[in-house]
């Protein structure tokens, strides 16, 4: 399968990788391409947090500002 190699051979930063890669089975040679197609996907997928996507999921409590009572002896 030749798909691999021409399609994928220009990013493979060990060329002893394109060589075993080659030496493979066609069939061994598509699951080697799918499952560089799904590490390729995973690393270039970056989610952009959207303004105001937390809206409404962090609370604080009502006496946030008021003193602890583990330190009322320094105060």
């Amino acid at each position: 399968m030749n798909s691999v190699a021409t399609s994928h051979n220009a990013g493979l930063a060990f060329p002893f990788l394109y060589g075993k890669i080659e030496s493979l089975p066609a069939e061994m040679q598509k699951e080697v391409s799918l499952f560089a197609d799904f590490l390729l996907s995973k690393s270039t997928h970056t989610a952009v947090p959207q303004f105001g996507s937390l809206k409404g999921k962090i609370h604080l409590s009502a006496d946030f500002d008021a003193p602890l009572s583990d330190f009322k002896e320094y105060m």
